[in-house]
């Protein structure tokens, strides 16, 4: 869980920006919530983790998944102790899927976890997902995530507030410092989620050292 509070982490951000007077303090609350997203996004946390086990019904491929997930990570099927595999959407839309067997394949789609082929035989399922974390929103709340997430939020914040305020090169610099940082506390060092592009259903994570 975090250290710093929404109220300590604007007043950091503030400072770095330059204590600008014209900007209110929910626009840097936007600012300090899109890094958290993009951070939670980007790292597999183990405070994140969430399970949806999902009956199947014969004959069936479309099943309600996880609200609102950051993303949904693997489909097991428990019955048979076998790991589904991942498809493409729109691979996925190209089977045939008017013959019942043994599942085998998985996709994401809005708010549904597709199967394919449809089940013959009733199954258990478990979806792995990972929580989207709640905003923060009043000057008390602290993150879910460890507490050197803090630092990257203070670092991130920043340069999404300098890039929104039209000071192109020092949300550069900013950014350049969290990459830094982050890459000081991850093992794997793909931080391609720093800017967004998140919304995939199969991203890859950065996992946290020590875990």
């Amino acid at each position: 869980m975090g250290v710093l509070t929404l109220l300590e982490l604007r007043t950091e951000v503030d400072s770095s920006m330059g204590n600008k007077t014209d900007i209110p303090d929910p626009r840097v609350d936007t600012w300090i919530n899109l890094a958290y997203i993009d951070v939670a996004s980007g790292i597999d946390f183990s405070e994140l983790d969430g399970e949806l086990v999902i009956p199947t019904v014969v004959g069936q491929n479309n099943y309600v998944g996880p609200v609102d997930p950051l993303v949904v990570d693997l489909v097991r099927d428990d019955t048979n102790d076998n790991l589904l595999t991942w498809v493409p959407k729109n691979e996925y839309f190209r089977l045939n899927r008017s013959i019942n067997g043994p599942v085998k394949r998985w996709t994401r789609s809005a708010a549904e976890i597709l199967v394919f082929p449809p089940p013959d035989a009733i199954v258990s399922l478990t979806a792995f997902f990972k929580v989207t974390p709640a905003l923060l929103g009043a000057d008390g709340d602290v993150t879910i995530l460890p507490s050197f997430v803090d630092n990257a939020l203070i670092l991130l914040a920043p340069a999404y507030g300098l890039l929104a305020t039209g000071e192109d090169q020092r949300a550069i610099v900013w950014l350049n410092r969290a990459i830094n940082f982050l890459q000081s506390r991850l093992t794997n060092q793909d931080l391609s989620f720093l800017l967004g592009g998140l919304s995939k259903t199969q991203p890859e994570r950065s996992v946290p050292r020590g875990t």
